[in-house]
């Protein structure tokens, strides 16, 4: 939660309004700005609090306990409907539980609501038409009714909040950036049947969602908008989706099965392979435990093995020519990997962080090995390097101290371009390098390789 807490707060001090401690009038406890209309008024704060960190706002606020918002209050013999919110009208404020709001209210300001820690319930307008950027984020709200009339939830909306079951009414057509994100205790969503975006982060880390339903309207889903839902078990795609982003299903790691609907232009489920494939260019994009690669695929996407538990073995196709940043990362129970000679591109941290992987093969076809790629597989024993690499980038088997072998197949050592510290932290002294027969002098005097004590010809 700190984390989550420090995030929001570098969010929202870029954007944050100067305080202003004026209102235009004070009835019954409660202050109003008076609009430019002249007939209606916004409720407001008296003391704004913005950021309540970790200490409890002061009680001085005025805004105790169950707060009911009239729908009319009269000053100096003029009537004023109360038809807005204002942005940051209770955020940071310790003291306050429920919130009654209503229904002459149309609109509610930014984070109206945010860090109110013990704040449990507010009762919506049915005129709303927006749940807006941090409106509740990282208060203690625990249930919601959204009114039929809201078309847009905002980014961070319900960021990090006690919510358990959240229906969202057919009215809804966008769902922003993180607006359900750390959700922990989240065990259910009803999704309306018109939502068409799932922003980025939407979702991620709602650890008790245990299934979620997608509506046949969805064209959209963002990157990571999935991330960390670890109790998900399966996931169907629409027919209707166009565009999934990079991790959108990253960590799931309960999942067991995908699948992409008939009918689907953009994405396939090809060969029963239990993953997401994008069709034009044949790239696995998301995948889980028990996915397997088709063998017409020929890109391994970005993230798309990303935290994987509980799969000890992937066969890699020969069709597979490149395999994305991050595919693999953290794929802790991953035992052994062989990359086919088809393969010319292995990029950043593919594998970083496969923690039981004891062996690595790398095809004759790799030229390039990418920034991290083995990066503390410490578990890596040896590791065969194929003859056509021209590249590996820094840190690319930094930390594997417990390899006892390298194969290098590479003929002509001096054209190989080496970052800094690729084996950094291996025991080059305990670690034996195999090299081609006649290579060996050249090996000696090469930066990095040279560090190693027994480079033998073989």
């Amino acid at each position: 939660m700190k984390n989550f807490r420090i995030l929001l707060i570098t969010l929202m001090t870029a954007t944050l309004p100067a305080a202003s401690f004026a209102f235009d009038f004070k009835q019954g406890g409660m202050c109003y700005n008076i609009n430019d209309d002249g007939k209606t008024v916004t409720f407001t704060y008296e003391t704004p609090i913005l950021i309540a960190l970790d200490a409890p706002a002061p009680s001085e606020v005025g805004y105790v306990g169950h707060i009911v918002i009239p729908e009319t209050v009269k000053h100096n013999g003029t009537t004023y409907k109360v038809t807005a919110i204002d942005r940051y009208a209770f955020s940071a404020n310790s003291e306050l539980t429920s919130v009654m709001i209503p229904a002459s209210v149309k609109t509610i300001g930014e984070g109206a609501f945010m860090q109110c820690f013990r704040l449990k319930q507010v009762t919506l307008p049915p005129a709303l038409t927006e749940i807006p950027p941090y409106a509740f984020a990282e208060s203690g709200i625990n249930s919601i009714t959204i009114p039929s009339k809201v078309k847009r939830i905002a980014p961070y909306a319900f960021n990090n909040t006690s919510l358990k079951e959240v229906s969202i009414p057919n009215s809804v057509t966008s769902i922003g950036s993180a607006a359900f994100s750390a959700c922990r205790w989240m065990e259910k969503m009803n999704m309306g049947k018109n939502v068409k975006e799932i922003g980025e982060a939407a979702f991620s880390i709602c650890t008790s969602l245990k299934s979620i339903k997608l509506p046949a309207s969805l064209l959209k889903i963002g990157k990571t908008a999935f991330y960390e839902c670890s109790s998900i078990e399966e996931i169907t795609i629409p027919a209707a989706v166009t565009e999934i982003g990079d991790g959108a299903l990253r960590s799931c790691h309960a999942l067991t099965s995908i699948s992409v609907e008939n009918g689907n232009t953009k994405y396939d489920s090809r060969n029963g392979c239990n993953a997401i494939v994008e069709t034009s260019t044949s790239t696995i994009v998301a995948a889980c435990k028990n996915s397997t690669i088709p063998p017409t695929v020929t890109t391994i996407g970005n993230e798309a093995f990303y935290g994987c538990r509980g799969m000890t073995s992937i066969h890699i196709p020969e069709s597979v020519t490149k395999i994305g940043d991050q595919a693999f990362f953290y794929c802790t129970d991953l035992k052994s990997v062989e990359i086919p000679n088809s393969v010319v591109e292995i990029q950043e941290r593919a594998f970083c962080g496969c923690d039981s992987l004891e062996s690595v093969v790398i095809g004759n076809s790799v030229k390039s090995i990418g920034y991290g790629a083995f990066l503390h597989d410490d578990h890596i024993k040896s590791v065969t390097l194929g003859s056509a690499i021209t590249s590996i980038k820094e840190w690319a088997f930094k930390g594997l101290d417990a390899a006892t072998s390298i194969t290098s197949m590479i003929q002509d050592v001096t054209r190989v371009e080496m970052g800094k510290n690729v084996f950094d932290e291996i025991n080059t002294k305990a670690c034996t390098l195999y090299v081609p027969r006649g290579t060996a002098q050249h090996y000696k005097v090469s930066p990095q390789w040279k560090q190693f004590t027994n480079i033998i010809e073989k």
